[in-house]
């Protein structure tokens, strides 16, 4: 998870980097055209590096309860495109991508007699999905969905020798994202992509031919990239991307927000004592909340910030595990950051990478057994407790008039770990371990306090 989460940065550093390179030192503050013009038609082509998240939920028709299973991994792929720019300020488009997805997660079933394997193994995803977008003039905010094909490998059954099954799918998509010009041909681009892999079924070798598990997966992905768009004029050399749209002086200052998203769940339960095994805990919630900050204008087009955040954050999933009727759960109420932020502006946009304290309210459940005064599914050890950690993330951020902007971000959350004894279990008490790891991938807008009224510019 820490590579995904590593590389995530790195990509949005670089961007920052590549695009301070060529700006001037003193750019100048423009004034704001009757109707910003910036041509988006055309086709593009393009490359992207991020993390990727997937959550799986696997069923056995004969054994009742699921089993959970979660990774984080790196994406990188190539994408492309053709955009219609039907007015000024609105736009409609079709785009195409081939990615790595990256995930692959196996372990053995928390105490299970027949020592079970599970796993999941993603290899690379397409997809074809229509776009639709605000153009706020060097920047376009955009939504987007379509199809989804993936391949991927589910694995079930007897440790030393479990059946694996691998299978392209069909389904779909649906995220959004922001994309900003850095120049006549070349922008930037932070996207957000949910992806529905579908199910599948195969019979295993955990017990019969009619011992069938049913795995049903979802993914995550965040990433970031260039694209270059292909207008028939020379080839604009890469990253030379000449003066800046306007001031990156226009988001110095003050400011506060608001953000609303998702929060996702990649908690592992590693150590179960005396009992083998481990376990996934999956789940997705609402986050939402608000902001306050401060940035200043340290060189050229480098600025730094710090940032505070609060919010509510809803996960809240509890399974039974399969073949037995221990149940697993985590649920959150709200989290907190403070931060430090760093990253470049092209004037109308600003990129950037941020880390710092995270907090958050988490409570952790765990029934490792069940006696005929203890339904199935019952809780009978449970602890909440508010944690501090860290969280790292980066996102994009653009101006949609003098004061106003919207930004798209990502954290990853680190919550510390957590022991939970459950003192009910026949033969003696059971250890478990939590790992609370969390993501949280949100949108937003933001209001600039005072300052120059510095806008972007007639490109």
């Amino acid at each position: 998870m820490r590579r995904a989460l590593y590389a995530g940065i790195a990509t949005l550093a670089l961007i920052g980097a590549a695009v301070a390179a060529d700006l001037p030192a003193k750019a100048p503050i423009l004034k704001a055209p009757p109707a910003p013009l910036y041509d988006w038609n055309g086709f593009y082509v393009g490359g992207y590096y991020g993390t990727s998240i997937s959550h799986t939920r696997a069923t056995s028709a004969l054994r009742p309860g699921a089993v959970d299973i979660n990774d984080g991994g790196i994406s990188v792929g190539v994408a492309g495109g053709y955009n219609w720019q039907i007015s000024p300020h609105w736009l409609v488009g079709i785009e195409g991508d081939f990615d790595w997805l990256g995930t692959k997660e196996k372990f053995n079933d928390f105490n299970d007699a027949a020592r079970l394997a599970s796993g999941v193994d993603t290899d690379w995803y397409a997809t074809l999905r229509g776009r639709f977008g605000y153009v706020t003039g060097a920047s376009l905010i955009y939504v987007t969905g379509g199809a989804a094909f993936t391949r991927v490998e589910e694995t079930f059954g007897v440790t030393a020798a479990p059946t694996a099954l691998s299978s392209t799918r069909t389904g779909w998509t649906a995220g959004g994202g922001i994309e900003t010009k850095l120049s006549k041909n070349w922008s930037v681009t932070t996207e957000y992509l949910y992806v529905d892999l579908g199910s599948n079924s195969f019979a295993s070798n955990a017990a019969s031919a009619a011992d069938a598990a049913t795995f049903k997966t979802r993914a995550h992905v965040l990433k970031s990239g260039f694209n270059y768009k292909l207008d028939g004029g020379p080839f604009e050399m890469f990253p030379f991307f000449g003066t800046p749209f306007s001031s990156p002086e226009r988001w110095a200052g003050f400011y506060a927000g608001a953000t609303a998203g998702g929060g996702i769940s990649l908690v592992k339960v590693p150590v179960v004592q005396p009992l083998p095994g481990e376990e996934d805990i999956n789940g997705t919630g609402f986050a939402g909340g608000g902001h306050v900050g401060y940035n200043w204008l340290v060189f050229s087009t480098w600025l730094v910030g710090v940032e505070g955040d609060v919010g509510y954050l809803g996960i809240n999933h509890r399974f039974v595990d399969w073949g037995d009727s221990a149940t697993f759960g985590v649920k959150t109420d709200w989290y907190g950051t403070v931060r430090g932020r760093v990253g470049s502006s092209t004037g109308p946009a600003f990129m950037y990478m941020t880390g710092g304290a995270a907090f958050g309210r988490v409570t952790n459940t765990f029934n490792s057994t069940v006696s005929a005064t203890t339904p199935i599914g019952s809780t009978v050890a449970s602890v909440s407790g508010t944690h501090a950690g860290w969280t790292l993330g980066g996102g994009v951020e653009t101006a949609l008039d003098t004061r106003w902007s919207a930004r798209i971000e990502y954290l990853y959350l680190n919550l510390g770990n957590v022991s939970l004894d459950d003192p009910t279990a026949v033969g003696g008490p059971v250890h478990a371990e939590f790992k609370n790891r969390f993501q949280v991938v949100r949108a937003g807008v933001s209001y600039k306090f005072g300052g120059p009224d510095v806008v972007v510019a007639k490109y």
